[in-house]
């Protein structure tokens, strides 16, 4: 790679103005993730500009150039022809870790009707990431994105593999596969859905990652976003989740009115104070493979299927399906307690493979194993 003395010297001075915690523009952090996703500049000026600017904090108008660069020029694009897309999604970079939540609680909403257009990665910073779970399921995550559309359609549930060349043609597959810290990248390249819903649950690394992120989502086109970060016990660990085991702190934009900035606790939502050893990473991806058909099926762990309850009733909240989170979740602890989303997830391995048969013979050994019957 040939990179000129200037260019070396002018990315270079941009990563010592954020080592010295100033900020860039907009127009600045899009130029920079440019070279970063056409390795532009050496592997070490890319890693060192990602890590110097998660270090400082990201600004709005940082993580909304970050956005910008991935969705224009590294993004296989879908339309849904004005569906209302609903998407959810986990940043990662939290200090407490979980079992996969998001995917489970997008299906259980998916039983009621709602369209959920995913767009997730392999683990980065956690144990097992979406895409790691929907493939030992059984779902085809290497697939084009105009299988999941297809997906979208015929089951209302789709996955986007975000480190795909099929959906991300350039490097941002090449990046993500070569690191295993929290980035910027963890909530812009998250954002850029190809189907770009405008109705979201999105859950951060952070509570101060609650507000930005909410602005750059009104900002790219958002409509009624809720983002979410959850807390244990005591408050000293966050999840990227709505929380069964502490408070968790919440911002709702609905339209063009202000946020709303509101704490809530379980018990609020009508579930019991759970357990952190239930609902920790179980290890190996098969495990929590089969301990997540259990719960779909209405026999899992009581503590887990209250936590996905919780964040598929947030699902069916924003999405209008539940006129508030308290009858969300009750909703979705209904839905989760009838077995439906384990009929929904087998539509949804038919509907997202090029070749179903593969899929479903894989869906049906873990079956067997989960001690399910076909």
């Amino acid at each position: 790679m040939d990179v000129n003395e200037d260019s070396l010297k002018s990315f270079g001075e941009r990563i010592t103005a954020l080592i010295g915690g100033e900020n860039l523009s907009q127009e600045e952090t899009k130029i920079m993730i440019c070279e970063v996703l056409t390795g532009s500049q050496p592997d070490l000026q890319q890693g060192a500009f990602l890590a110097a600017l998660r270090m400082k904090g990201e600004t709005e108008e940082e993580i909304a150039g970050c956005f910008e660069a991935i969705y224009e020029t590294d993004t296989n694009k879908v339309s849904m022809n004005g569906m209302p897309l609903v998407e959810n999604c986990g940043t990662g970079m939290d200090s407490l870790k979980t079992f996969n939540i998001s995917t489970l609680s997008a299906i259980v909403a998916a039983c009621e009707g709602v369209p959920m257009a995913r767009h997730g990665a392999r683990a980065i910073t956690s144990q097992c990431g979406t895409v790691d779970l929907c493939e030992a399921l059984g779902i085809d995550v290497e697939c084009g994105v105009d299988i999941t559309k297809k997906a979208i359609n015929s089951c209302g549930l789709g996955l986007f593999n975000g480190m795909s060349p099929e959906v991300h043609p350039g490097g941002l597959g090449r990046i993500l596969s070569q690191i295993r810290f929290g980035s910027t990248l963890n909530i812009a390249a998250s954002l850029a859905n190809p189907a770009l819903p405008r109705i979201a649950v999105r859950g951060v690394g952070t509570a101060e990652q609650i507000e930005p992120t909410l602005k750059v989502m009104k900002r790219i086109g958002y409509k009624k976003v809720l983002v979410v970060h959850g807390f244990n016990e005591d408050g000293t660990k966050g999840m990227d989740e709505l929380s069964t085991v502490g408070v968790s702190k919440i911002a709702l934009l609905d339209g063009n009115s202000e946020p709303d900035f509101l704490e809530i606790n379980p018990n609020g939502t009508g579930l019991p104070v759970g357990n952190y050893e239930d609902i920790k990473p179980g290890g190996e991806i098969e495990k929590e493979a089969l301990d997540a058909l259990r719960l779909l099926s209405g026999k899992g762990n009581a503590s887990r299927a209250d936590i996905v309850a919780l964040n598929a009733g947030a699902i069916l909240w924003v999405a209008d399906k539940a006129g508030g989170l308290y009858e969300g979740v009750n909703l979705a602890g209904n839905i989760i307690a009838s077995g439906r989303p384990l009929t929904k997830l087998t539509e949804w391995v038919k509907a997202q493979n090029r070749e179903p048969e593969i899929g479903m013979t894989r869906l049906k050994a873990l079956r067997q194993k989960a001690g399910i019957p076909s």
